[in-house]
């Protein structure tokens, strides 16, 4: 097997799933519509993931959900279904968020998760942000966002 430094693999991973932006750990608190404000997306940009890590275990019912603010309008679009991400969740569990948008995250399987979509190469965004909606504060995640910019400039970054 060949050896690859660190700065080869990192180019092959931004070209083969996206650039990454890392959220950390944080409690979840609860938040309504259009929810609390996790990434920035500035420009055109395709969002190819979105995956949760379980940090601290909610032991308890938590509904949450990932929403999409778009800049200059009063409207938001669902990025995921409402699904409860804490009644079964325990340390290292991973949740991605695939398929079209208004689908419920997938997880429920310890450190171990598709990445992926089942509706095509991801979701598009342009100017706004993207917000965590929670109905109990309980647990703890951290998130990894990866995408792909599609406009000269675009990015996203953490809130």
């Amino acid at each position: 097997m060949p050896y690859y430094n660190e700065s080869t693999r990192q180019r092959v991973a931004d070209l083969v799933i996206g650039l990454r932006v890392d959220r950390p750990a944080e409690a979840v608190a609860i938040t309504a519509t259009p929810g609390d404000p996790y990434f920035d997306v500035h420009g055109l940009c395709l969002v190819t993931g979105l995956i949760g890590i379980c940090t601290v275990a909610a032991g308890g019912a938590n509904t949450m959900s990932f929403e999409f603010n778009p800049d200059g309008t009063a409207a938001t679009s669902a990025i995921t279904a409402t699904t409860d991400l804490g009644t079964a969740s325990v340390d290292g569990d991973v949740v991605v968020v695939v398929g079209a948008p208004a689908t419920g995250p997938l997880g429920g399987n310890v450190g171990v998760q598709a990445l992926g979509t089942t509706a095509g190469k991801g979701l598009v965004m342009y100017e706004g942000v993207i917000g965590l909606v929670a109905t109990a504060a309980l647990g703890t995640w951290s998130w990894v966002l990866l995408y792909v910019p599609l406009s000269d400039g675009a990015y996203i970054d953490v809130v």
